[in-house]
């Protein structure tokens, strides 16, 4: 007979209460995007353009965006 696992639902993460910034240490998260094709060309251009990696330039959108939206 099969047993459930106690803890994580369905093997989904489960935050926990500490919320982000919130803690002396700063850990990355990782988080996964998914494009259509010519947008990751273009992002794939402008990687080698501005010789930055994709997560700089994401990064730097995302936070460009969020001070924008005030979140």
């Amino acid at each position: 007979m099969a047993t459930k696992k106690k803890g994580r639902a369905s093997g989904k993460h489960v935050a926990g209460s500490r919320r982000a910034g919130s803690g002396g240490d700063d850990k990355p998260v990782a988080l996964t995007l998914k494009v259509d094709s010519a947008t990751y060309i273009r992002l794939c251009t402008l990687r080698a353009t501005q010789r930055q990696s994709s997560q700089e330039i994401l990064q730097q959108a995302l936070a460009e965006y969020l001070d924008r939206v005030g979140a």
